[in-house]
């Protein structure tokens, strides 16, 4: 197995929008980037760079995404984390008239719809998906991915000349966060391979990264126990490095890294820069 360290650190214009499956339209937003929208940040870009489309489903006819599908299993771990004393928050907002307005998006063609399945026209008449906004102007956050190279290159039929290049240059393109309207500026972005640090269990290390409660013990109390859903899209508890002020609606960035202590059948990978340390259980983050 190869391991890459991919991390972008990324200013938000105004914040980003999480979809969640099985959820009404007027759900609330997660305060920071789930794992799997991390991972699209990153993955989004690398599929452009390397010219992939999507897959079609030779059975069902539906379009799914291969950058994702090989991506996610290709995944040790992903996380974000505010930057220590940056000047803004996350808040989580919705605006109204958006949540409202939810039911009735449509921009499905009715000619196209009647010519699938059931279960495919719905889609085509009715594209409704469930969404939540945080609203974050100008907050600043690393995003960071941790894949085992050789799987995705695998997966994708690629050669690793190629998978490393296309990594070089996606990290500097990441452009949104969640969906495209949660534009990004990237202002710091790098891939590490062979001197990231493992730290296996009973060991520790520093980060602003949130890491999942499954895998690390908080030393040092400046973190605090946060829901995002996870590659399954199963809602687990992670532990964010936020600053103490920081409440349900909002999150305030850490004064410093939190200190965490790796658990049993844990390892965590210590790329050496920024305190971007990201713990993972030993088969991967499910």
């Amino acid at each position: 197995m190869g391991v890459a360290f991919l991390y972008a650190r990324a200013r938000l214009h105004w914040g980003f929008i999480t979809r969640q499956v099985g959820a009404s339209a007027a759900q609330l937003a997660y305060p920071l980037p789930p794992p799997t929208t991390v991972i699209g940040s990153f993955a989004n870009p690398l599929a452009r760079v390397l010219g992939i489309g999507e897959a079609i489903d030779r059975r069902s006819g539906a379009a799914g995404s291969r950058i994702m599908r090989c991506a996610i299993s290709s995944t040790i771990a992903a996380s974000a984390g505010l930057v220590p004393r940056s000047p803004t928050g996350v808040a989580l907002h919705a605006e109204p008239t958006r949540i409202l307005g939810g039911p009735y998006k449509g921009g499905g063609s009715y000619q196209e719809a009647v010519k699938k399945p059931a279960y495919q026209a719905v889609q085509e008449v009715l594209p409704v998906q469930s969404s939540g906004e945080a609203s974050s102007p100008g907050s600043v956050m690393y995003l960071a991915w941790v894949l085992d190279t050789a799987r995705l290159e695998a997966c994708l039929g690629l050669r690793g000349s190629s998978l490393v290049d296309g990594l070089e240059e996606a990290v500097w393109s990441v452009y949104r966060i969640g969906s495209k309207e949660g534009i990004a500026s990237v202002e710091e972005a790098g891939v590490v391979e062979d001197s990231v640090r493992i730290v296996g269990p009973g060991g520790t290390f520093h980060s602003i990264l949130y890491q999942s409660a499954l895998c690390v013990y908080p030393k040092t109390g400046s973190s605090k126990p946060l829901t995002l859903y996870g590659l399954t899209y199963r809602e687990r508890t992670f532990y964010a490095p936020i600053a103490g002020a920081s409440g349900y609606s909002y999150l305030y960035p850490p004064v410093i890294p939190e200190l965490f202590e790796v658990r049993s059948g844990c390892r965590a990978f210590d790329p050496g820069v920024n305190n971007l340390a990201l713990a993972s259980e030993e088969a991967g983050m499910p």
